[in-house]
Parts: C-alpha cells; sequence; structure tokens
C-alpha cells in the first residue's frame, strides 16, 4: 500500500496533523504493515507474512509497557486469550515483544492502550448495532454514552465521537486494502464492514479501573497515564552503519604521553559478530625478534540473532526472561581447549572491533585501545540484517552481567548500528532502543552510537533536493548517548565532514551529533585474517569509543560516570568550523581530552 494512501487517512488530509493521530500509541507504522496486502495470490489471512516466522497475517510488535505497571499484567491478558503460543510474546525490560494479527491487536491490545475509550465505543456499536452501527458512524454518525466524569459534556461526547468514527475509518481502509479477496467491487464495501464487525466483536472491554490501585490521585489527571501499553510499533530491522587514523585522533601521542593501559576496560561490541580467530584480537609478546600470539581478548560472546527463537520456555518465566538463565542459553564463549566458533558472515562487527582494540604487529596493525578486553554481542546475521528486539535485549543482557557482578565488567559499548527512524511514527529518542540506550547509560555505561549515513542521497553532485537535514538514525537519536558523525581520515580541517554523514537536529530539535571522528577509508581487520578499508560512521563512532576507554583507563574514576565522560570528550573536541549540525562539538581529541582530567 502506498504510504500516502494510508496517512491521508491517519494523519488527515489538512496542514496538521488530527488530534488522533499525534496521540495515538499505534504508530503508523504498525497501521501501515497491517495495510499491506498478501504476498502470494489466494493469500486470505491478511497482510503479508510476518519476517522470520513464515506465517501469514502476522506482525512483529514491540509493546512498550509503562513502568509503575510492569510487564506481568500484558502477559497476563495473553495467557488468559490462550496467544501465548500464537504470539509467542517475550518480555524484557519494559518491552514485549509479540507477533500479532490486526484482529489480536484491536481485541486483546487496544483495549490496554489510551485508545480504550474509542474501541469501547467501536465495540458496542458492532455487538449491537451490528452492520448498520458500523456503516453509519464510517460516516460520522456516532452517538457516544455520557460517563461519570465530572468535566463530561456534549461537545466532549461529540468529539468522542470523531475518535471512534477516525479509528473506523482507519481500520476500514487497512482491511479493505489488506484483503484483496473478499468480494467483487459491488459487495466489496459491505465484506469490508463485516470484517469489522467480526473484528471489533471480539474486543476484551476491561469493565474495572485501569488506573493502579496505589497510583496517587491528582486534581489534574493525564488519561493516557491509565493504561499499560504506551506504545506499539513494529519491530523495526536494524543494519549496519571502518589504521590509519589513530593519529588524526591524537591516540598514539596519549598513549605514549600518559602510557594508558586500557587491559583493565571491558567493551562490548553490540555488531554482527567478532572473528575469534582473527590474530588481531589476541594479546601478542612483543619482548623477542618474532610475535608470538598470545590468548584472545574476546571475553566473552553471546548471539542475539534471532533472539525469541533462541531463548525457549526453560528461560522464560510466564513469557518474561529470566536473565540469570537465559544468558548461558545465548553464550557463544568457547573455552580455550577447544577450537573457535567459524567468523561471522558479515564483516561489520569484526572491522568495528579491530578499530576499537585490534593489534596484529606483524603487518603493524593497531586499533585504538589494542590491550582492550572485548565482548562481543552478535545481532545482525550474517547477511548484516537484525531486528530491534534483539539490540534491546542484548542491551539489558549488559545490563544484567555488571549488576551481577557488583562492578563495570562492560564499562562501555559500541553501536555501530542504524534503525531508521520515521519523525511522524515515532517521538524522537523515544523508540525501544533508545530507550533503553538511555537506562543502559543511567546504570553507568558509556554508549557510543554511529550518527548514521543518510545524510546524502545523490550520486553525482550537490542539486539541494538530495541533501537531508534531520536524519540521524536510532539509537543516535537518544539524549544519553554519544553520537558520532564522520570526516576524513587523515584530513579532517581540509575536508571536513562526510557527504554521507547524517546530520541533526533531531526530529525534536535537539542538537546532533555530538562528534565527529575519522570514518573514510578506515582500515580494520575482517574474517579470514585479513585487513580491509571500509567507511562509515559506524567506522567514526568504533574511534570515539576507543577514545572513551583510554580515557577511563586513565581516569578509573570515571568509570560508571557516562555522562561526564561525554561532557569531556565533546568539550575537548577541536573545532573543524563547521556547521553546528554537521559536525557537533567537533573532532574527539584523546590527547586533550585526557590533559583536561
Amino acid at each position: 500500500m502506498d504510504p500516502a494512501d494510508l496517512s491521508a487517512v491517519f494523519y488527515g488530509e489538512g496542514p496538521v496533523p488530527v488530534l488522533w493521530a499525534t496521540y495515538c500509541p499505534v504508530h503508523f507504522d504498525v497501521w501501515l504493515a497491517f495495510a499491506q496486502p498478501p504476498s502470494s495470490p489466494g493469500d486470505a489471512d491478511g497482510p503479508g507474512p510476518v519476517a522470520r516466522t513464515g506465517e501469514r497475517g502476522r506482525q512483529d510488535l514491540i509493546l512498550a509497557i509503562r513502568e509503575e505497571y510492569g510487564v506481568e499484567q500484558v502477559l497476563e491478558r495473553f495467557r488468559n486469550r490462550g496467544l501465548m503460543e500464537k504470539c509467542r510474546p517475550i518480555a524484557a525490560g519494559s518491552f514485549v515483544a509479540a507477533q500479532l494479527t490486526l484482529k489480536e491487536l484491536v481485541s486483546d491490545v487496544l483495549p490496554l492502550t489510551s485508545l480504550a475509550g474509542a474501541v469501547r465505543v467501536a465495540h458496542e456499536l458492532a455487538r449491537f448495532g451490528g452492520t448498520e452501527g458500523i456503516e453509519a458512524a464510517l460516516a460520522g454518525h456516532v452517538r457516544t454514552p455520557a460517563t461519570s466524569e465530572i468535566h463530561d459534556s456534549m461537545e466532549r461526547r461529540q468529539e468522542r465521537g470523531r475518535h471512534v468514527t477516525w479509528l473506523l475509518r482507519l481500520l476500514h481502509r487497512i482491511v479493505r486494502n489488506a484483503r484483496p479477496d473478499l468480494a467483487r467491487e459491488e459487495t466489496r464495501e459491505r465484506a469490508v464492514t463485516d470484517v469489522l464487525v467480526d473484528m471489533l466483536d471480539a474486543v476484551v472491554v476491561d469493565t474495572g479501573t485501569a488506573r493502579r490501585p496505589h497510583a496517587p490521585v491528582g486534581p489534574v489527571v493525564d488519561r493516557r497515564q491509565k493504561y499499560p501499553v504506551v506504545s506499539v510499533t513494529t519491530n523495526r530491522p536494524a543494519t549496519g552503519a571502518v589504521v590509519r587514523s589513530r593519529r588524526t585522533i591524537k591516540a598514539d601521542a596519549a598513549e605514549q604521553v600518559f602510557s594508558v593501559d586500557t587491559a583493565s576496560i571491558g567493551w562490548a561490541v553490540v555488531d554482527s559478530g567478532i572473528d575469534p580467530r582473527h590474530p588481531a584480537f589476541h594479546d601478542w609478546d612483543t619482548t623477542g625478534p618474532t610475535p608470538q600470539r598470545l590468548e584472545t581478548r574476546i571475553a566473552r560472546s553471546f548471539d542475539f540473532t534471532g533472539v525469541r527463537e533462541k531463548l525457549s520456555a526453560d528461560v522464560l518465566a510466564d513469557g518474561l526472561v529470566n536473565w540469570a538463565a537465559a544468558l548461558p542459553s545465548v553464550e557463544t564463549t568457547t573455552p580455550p581447549e577447544q577450537p573457535p566458533r567459524p567468523p561471522p558472515g558479515d564483516q561489520h562487527g569484526t572491522h568495528i572491533a579491530g578499530i576499537i582494540g585490534g593489534w596484529w604487529p606483524e603487518l603493524d596493525f593497531r586499533g585504538i585501545c589494542p590491550r582492550i578486553r572485548l565482548y562481543d554481542f552478535r545481532v545482525l546475521d550474517d547477511d548484516g540484517g537484525g531486528d530491534e528486539f534483539s539490540i534491546v535485549t542484548a542491551l539489558q543482557a549488559i545490563r544484567h552481567i555488571n549488576e551481577q557482578a557488583g562492578r563495570f565488567i562492560v564499562a562501555g559499548v559500541n553501536l555501530s548500528l542504524s534503525v531508521p527512524h520515521d519523525v511522524a511514527s515515532h517521538s524522537t529518542g523515544w523508540t525501544p532502543v533508545c530507550v533503553e540506550c538511555d537506562r543502559l547509560t543511567r546504570s553507568g555505561v558509556v554508549v557510543v552510537t554511529a550518527a548514521g549515513n543518510a545524510g546524502f542521497a545523490g550520486t553525482a553532485r550537490t542539486v539541494g533536493a538530495d541533501y537531508r537535514d534531520i536524519s540521524i538514525s536510532d539509537p543516535g537519536n537518544a539524549e544519553s548517548v554519544i553520537t558520532v558523525g564522520s570526516t576524513h581520515r587523515s584530513n579532517p580541517h581540509r575536508h571536513g565532514v562526510s557527504y554521507f554523514s547524517s546530520r541533526g537536529p533531531t526530529g525534536d530539535g535537539r542538537p546532533k551529533p555530538d562528534l565527529v571522528a575519522p570514518g573514510e577509508d578506515i582500515d580494520g581487520p575482517i574474517p579470514g585474517e585479513g585487513i580491509a578499508a571500509m567507511h562509515g560512521t559506524s567506522q567514526a563512532a568504533a574511534h570515539v569509543s576507543g577514545a572513551a576507554a583510554m580515557l577511563l583507563a586513565r581516569n578509573r574514576e570515571l568509570l560508571g560516570r557516562p555522562e561526564r565522560v561525554k561532557e569531556i570528550l565533546c568539550a575537548t573536541a577541536t573545532d573543524l568550523a563547521r556547521e553546528r549540525h554537521f559536525q557537533g562539538h567537533g573532532l574527539v581529541d584523546v590527547l586533550r581530552a585526557i590533559q583536561s582530567v
């Protein structure tokens, strides 16, 4: 379905989006996913196949749960309705990933959101008015009953009626586009309405109060706070967003002047995986005439790709991830006496890890922190693709590892990933992956992310329309992370910010990126014991991860203070005399950062 067609129904055709769209807990990308027609002729089960499941009519969604409620109430709804096997809900932190049909979304999830009132009225119309009642509501003839609220009035009831009409028209357009099999054109509208009636008749109406018993009641109440499900989004796809550039950020000078040793620092690379067999990830004995390879510096490895399929019922407590039991099921660390696991099929994660902490004296290759301990969290598959929920669970696992150890085993995380962000569908910086990044930062872990590579879409020359502002991708939109753009590897003052580097501000007006670092033609290891050059803001982010690790190694009192680390790196960056939304605070400078403390 053309997004513009559904957008006209969802947002309205006026210059300002309708109120219902602005506050709709189910984001536009979810409705658009359900509006797609079947992928093969004769499929009458609704929208196309859900990714990685093969079952038609289902979409992989993430439900964000209000923290004061917890996920148990939502999981209980799935259990009571017998949907655990069909929808396969898994809860991690305050997010529930579930595979839902449109009917299940409407009947079982919407009553748990701020759309509950509109859905309840639509349910009553379907149950008592049937097809005729829904047809009248679609035409705008809705009479909603009065409520017990003290401020209820005729104007409020009319407003609720318009809200119900908006929701019904949206559902009608979705069903009409997703079900071309319903009937011939002359009876098609009636057939679509009949499907709506069946869908709305199945709605589970909650008769009790939605507000928690202990919740304070004040003179002014935001009704949206009453419902446990804050938002429903698609489980968005994620992709990877690459050392001659050590000198550019003065890592070589800082290492010599201050004798910085990062051997005690742990850094997580959340990416497509690190090749454990590559010589660049070992310690080396360089005291003799010939360098001797020692043990690996990859401390632990985990595979979170398609994590929902990997987590069996044994590691779930009624659908909620029990990390004490779940973490061993995704760990792939091999004992020293066993051969390392096969290298990843995608080069991205190995290259990023090599920029942060690679060391191969035989080829005179040296990353930013050649002795750092690396933690491998694989969230992208061999084709370089993944999903948002896998990233969210990996970040939660890092928090669990630190909490169980009682110290910062993992001091920082590199997220050279790009999750597409639609500013019209999601509140900028409040998507699941951004929320989880902020939580990880609040727990004391430095989080470094790529700004994205969507700053320019042209191919040959600048003609105006190909420049993109507001192009920062998630998780770079998160407030607390260090978002990194790209510049030239050795001549940043001359060449400035890379043409492809995403620019700010964010969709809600915050200045991003925070810094720039070398991201063009960067050497790094690749699977198969090779070295290759890549470019992108992914590679730039890896430089800043290395810079942050050096700062922590030199000043250990900064461990657990990621906001201070970000402040120091930004305050000591070198101004490239470029526009703020291009360069952020400027080029990261490790030497100046360490000298400033």
